[in-house]
């Protein structure tokens, strides 16, 4: 082989290469590959999802017990509603309250020497 036909060769042969490159690489990029199905098979992406839903409803139900007998509700008067209102609106400002209670009595008691005092509202000496 002469030296033009063996630079011809390598040129093909890196031709081949870098298209064989090219070809892989779109072929293992699976996210550029799902984007651009989305996009161009919109419509069999959503028929199929609404039919996996459907599918995975009816597979993944549970079975209805048996009808309890339900006992019938109470009636409670007008001023036992109005406290229990108040308790349950009440519950996250106690919350509240409590754990800045809490945080004020741990940074009081864990903040140790010249930390606490300062931290009690004691200016600096200089």
């Amino acid at each position: 082989m002469t030296l033009a036909e063996l630079v011809r060769v390598s040129e093909a042969s890196r031709l081949r290469l870098t298209e064989s490159h090219a070809h892989m690489k779109r072929a293992l990029d699976v996210p550029a590959r799902l984007k651009s199905s989305l996009m161009q098979k919109t419509g069999k992406w959503l028929t199929g999802s609404v039919a996996a839903g459907i599918a995975a409803s009816f597979l993944l139900r549970k079975k209805k017990a048996a009808a309890k007998v339900q006992e019938p509700k109470r009636q409670r008067g007008f001023l036992v509603g109005l406290v229990l209102l108040i308790f349950r609106m009440g519950k996250p400002l106690a919350k509240v309250y409590v754990t800045k209670l809490l945080k004020d009595y741990l940074r009081a008691h864990l903040v140790s020497g010249s930390q606490r005092r300062f931290a009690l509202g004691e200016t600096r000496p200089y």
